[in-house]
């Protein structure tokens, strides 16, 4: 690496934060409904993440998946240090953690997930390089890398809005505007309003950049390197090195926000030349970044998907609401009552499927339901309205009488850092609250832990506080 880029992982530690989008439960169904059906699932699989820092990403998903192993590499020996002590402390031992230098490590074992995450866009051309080297080589036949980088066009008004931006920032004449790199950017935001194109897209530029605050800006739009690059010329370099594009790590960015439906079917004739579609996309868009998904060139896809392929899933209700779409049949009806019901969870959709046929009675026809709900599944997916993921998960409604935290996540928490929950999302808690989390260990009632709350953070509502705990599978 380049001396500014060495000196800053030198001299600061990179955030603690955990990346749902690289969720291997997420992974793997992106993977798999886009043709690699002979991806291992994540709970029988070896697991390895680029640029790992202290390993509040991967921790997680080793102490989910006990049976797989995972390795982390990062540059920085002080981040590997920490990071072999969480795992050591935490009881984990199905983890590695080695120090590394891309430009010159060699892989010892192939993974069937690749994780690199917030790397490429941010080291130089001659690391870039190395890391789509070493894609080709450490992947496994079937594995899937998850590659995480700036795309342009999009990403050309925040590279020029940047520097301008730490310009202001270091300008006294330019104090009015706040003096930091946040307050600049919220200034400038202000500033920009929305009655305008332009002002619309500098504005949710400069909110972005002020949202993302201290911690993150030194290692992202403020960092020593923070390149973008076409998707099409990334799709080739990948291809130089054996690697083929899937598609987005996560569904619905298959379909970026922002394009009207009626143009995504004017394109569909380019689906025959998947990139050239992408770099479109891409263009009517504008977004900014990608985390993308790659396998070797020569690994089997099928084409389609397939009844079967989708029933191997487990499905809850996504972030967006999707209205009934005109003719929609009493099965897809019924099925989106079941999901709701389920709540929080995700269920086996095997097991969806039956209280849907249990609700319909003699109406369910297994053969021509079960094929229509699962091209509705996929298709809710797409649009975010349908949760899918490789294994099921269970988010109890209501807090349990001894609430119990993992014992990953109450390291995290002695430690002052924050949690990761169920869905492998960071949840951050207020300066002080860390012994209120220790204490939740299983061993305390909740009338305990609320004399406890009111006792030393008289300020804090126990009860609701726990409740957001508990919607977010962190007790048990």
């Amino acid at each position: 690496m380049s001396d500014p880029v060495r000196e800053l992982y030198s001299q600061h530690r990179y955030p603690a934060l955990s990346h749902p989008v690289t969720d291997p439960a997420r992974l793997a169904v992106s993977a798999r409904l886009a043709g690699l059906q002979r991806l291992p699932l994540p709970e029988a699989s070896r697991i390895m993440e680029f640029g790992c820092a202290s390993g509040h990403n991967l921790l997680p998903l080793a102490a989910r998946y006990p049976k797989s192993g995972f390795t982390g590499l990062d540059y920085s020996d002080t981040a590997i240090r920490n990071a072999r002590r969480v795992a050591r402390e935490s009881g984990l031992e199905n983890i590695l953690f080695e120090v590394a230098d891309l430009e010159h490590w060699r892989p010892s074992h192939p993974c069937d997930y690749l994780i690199v995450h917030g790397v490429f866009s941010w080291v130089p051309d001659a690391v870039k390089s190395r890391i789509l080297d070493l894609c080709g080589q450490v992947l496994s036949d079937s594995g899937v890398a998850c590659i995480s980088f700036n795309v342009l066009p999009g990403w050309s008004l925040k590279r020029d809005v940047a520097p301008l931006i730490k310009a202001l920032a270091g300008n006294p004449a330019a104090q009015g505007l706040g003096g930091t790199i946040e307050a600049v950017a919220a200034s400038l935001a202000e500033m920009a309003g929305s009655g305008t194109a332009h002002g619309a897209n500098l504005q949710s530029v400069c909110r972005e950049i002020a949202r993302k605050g201290p911690e993150v800006l030194p290692f992202d739009d403020f960092a020593p390197v923070c390149d973008a690059v076409y998707f099409a010329q990334f799709a080739g370099w990948a291809a130089q090195r054996g690697l083929r594009y899937l598609g987005e790590a996560s569904l619905p960015d298959n379909l970026p926000e922002g394009i009207d439906p009626a143009a995504l079917g004017r394109l569909a004739p380019l689906a025959a030349d998947p990139l050239l579609l992408q770099q479109t996309l891409d263009l009517l868009s504008g977004r900014t970044h990608r985390v993308s998904l790659f396998c070797r060139q020569e690994a089997p896809l099928e084409e389609g998907t397939t009844t079967a392929a989708v029933l191997q899933f487990a499905a809850g209700r996504g972030e967006v609401e999707l209205p009934a779409s005109p003719g929609e049949g009493a099965v897809v009806a019924t099925f989106r009552r079941v999901l709701a019901e389920a709540g929080r969870d995700c269920m086996p959709i095997r097991d969806l499927m039956e209280r849907t046929a249990l609700k319909l009675g003699g109406g369910w026809e297994p053969t021509g339901h079960s094929r229509e709900l699962a091209g509705w599944i996929f298709q809710a997916a797409r649009l975010g309205g349908v949760e899918l993921r490789s294994d099921a998960l269970t988010v109890s409604e209501e807090p349990p009488e001894k609430p119990a935290l993992g014992r990953l996540n109450r390291h995290f928490a002695e430690n002052g850092l924050p949690v990761v929950d169920a869905r492998h999302a960071t949840c951050r808690f207020p300066a002080g609250h860390e012994r209120l989390l220790c204490a939740m260990d299983g061993s305390r009632t909740r009338d305990e832990l609320a004399a406890m709350a009111a006792a030393e953070y008289p300020e804090l509502d126990f009860e609701r506080w726990l409740q957001h705990l508990t919607d977010r599978g962190l007790v048990s």
